[in-house]
């Protein structure tokens, strides 16, 4: 029953991602690939396994940079495998680009959604999914709590 649990979490999450990426990019750029679908998808899963490996101890800082980190090397591996040839996205005209696949703006940009999802992830595993029943998700700063979900 627990793997069940485990594989609808991580297919509703994986699911919603990739939506809630696509509709952001349409309404900010007009139009979107079905791969930045999966990418956005693709991305999520070591945002949702890290958050589960991450105590509520860990630094937010620390989590966000991690899984920025990791988001941006998903997207340039989805770069050099898909961009190559079909040019979904160009980031040469951006600062500190590596080959027009990824650039730190973006990495910023990525760091923020991580930022989101965290709590989310940890709303979910606690309320839906009665992750740590006992312990309610919080958030520190610099050894400080700067959070805690009611």
């Amino acid at each position: 029953m627990k793997t069940l649990r485990n594989f609808m979490k991580y297919l509703l999450l994986f699911t919603f991602s990739g939506y809630v990426y696509v509709c952001l990019e349409l309404i900010f750029r007009g139009r979107s690939d079905i791969t930045m679908m999966f990418c956005a998808s693709i991305c999520a899963i070591p945002m949702i396994i890290l958050n589960n490996i991450f105590s509520y101890e860990t630094d937010i800082s620390l989590q966000i940079g991690i899984c920025a980190v990791f988001a941006t090397l998903i997207e340039y591996m989805f770069g050099l495998i898909f961009n190559q040839d079909y040019h979904i996205w160009d980031y040469r005209n951006m600062p500190f680009n590596i080959d027009g696949q990824i650039c730190l703006p973006f990495t910023f940009l990525w760091a923020f959604i991580a930022a989101t999802i965290i709590p989310l992830m940890d709303w979910i595993d606690h309320y839906v999914f009665d992750y740590l029943p006992d312990t309610k998700p919080y958030y520190k700063l610099f050894g400080r709590v700067i959070w805690k979900m009611k």
